[in-house]
Parts: structure tokens; C-alpha cells; sequence
């Protein structure tokens, strides 16, 4: 049971940078000049996509990951992050192209989502997903 709350507490760690960019965007969406509203759209669709992908995996726990053996667990961990690896590279390469834009938006909080909590949940996303790929079965039953 210890590895199934391990896998719970770092679904909900990688669950929480994607809630920030699902909400950034969710706001944002036809706030933003045209310049920037496809890539914005596309990573509203991503983010949630991605995000889906994590509220399945997390319904789905115990006949997705292996909950009695931590090295067939955290070896299922690391290939279910390389298979959505994909979802991070198109995030990293849409937040990228709004911050080369470089616009402002009159209303301050507005502009904080944009130009602030889409390059930190991207960060943070990243942070979990690099932890997430190298996640050793130690990591596992040690985890707090």
C-alpha cells in the first residue's frame, strides 16, 4: 500500500503545474491579442489533454501500475512519462512562442498569468516530469 500512496502524492505533484497551466490558459482564452491566440489555444488543449491523461492514470491506479513490486512500479512510472513526453516538448515549444512575442496586457493580473505562471508551471512541470523519468524503486519506499 506504501507504493500505491507513493504514486498517488507524485500523480498530485505533477497534477498541480498542469492545473496552473489549464487555469492560466483557461483564463486567458480570447484575452490575448491574435498574435499569440493559436499557440495559446493549443496549449489549453494540451494542458488538458495531458492533464485527462493524469486523472485516468490516477482512476486507474491499481491496473496500471504495479502496486506491490516498487522497481515494476517506478519502471511503469518512467515509461508512462516517456510516452507523454511529447505533451511536455509541444508545451515547452507553445510557452516559448508566447514569451517571443513579448506582449503586455493592460490588465495586471491578466498579464501575470501570461507572462509569469505559464513559464512557472511549464518550470515546475518539467522539474516533476525529469523526477518523474528517473524515479528509482528506492524513491518509492522511501517516499514522504
Amino acid at each position: 500500500m506504501a507504493i500505491a500512496s507513493a504514486v498517488r502524492a507524485l500523480l498530485h505533484e505533477l497534477a498541480t503545474p498542469l492545473t496552473v497551466l489549464m487555469s492560466a490558459s483557461d483564463i486567458l482564452h480570447n484575452r490575448t491579442p491574435d498574435v499569440i491566440q493559436q499557440s495559446l489555444d493549443e496549449l489549453r488543449d494540451i494542458s488538458h489533454q495531458f492533464g485527462r491523461e493524469v486523472v485516468e492514470l490516477r482512476t486507474n491506479l491499481p491496473n496500471r501500475i504495479d502496486q506491490q513490486s516498487a522497481v515494476q512500479a517506478a519502471a511503469q512510472i518512467q515509461q508512462w512519462v516517456t510516452d507523454r513526453q511529447r505533451h511536455a516538448i509541444r508545451l515547452a515549444e507553445l510557452v516559448g512562442e508566447i514569451q517571443a512575442a513579448a506582449i503586455h496586457l493592460p490588465e495586471p493580473l491578466l498579464d501575470k498569468l501570461l507572462n509569469q505562471s505559464l513559464f512557472g508551471g511549464l518550470s515546475e512541470l518539467e522539474r516533476v516530469l525529469s523526477r518523474l523519468a528517473t524515479l528509482q524503486a528506492g524513491d518509492l519506499e522511501s517516499f514522504e
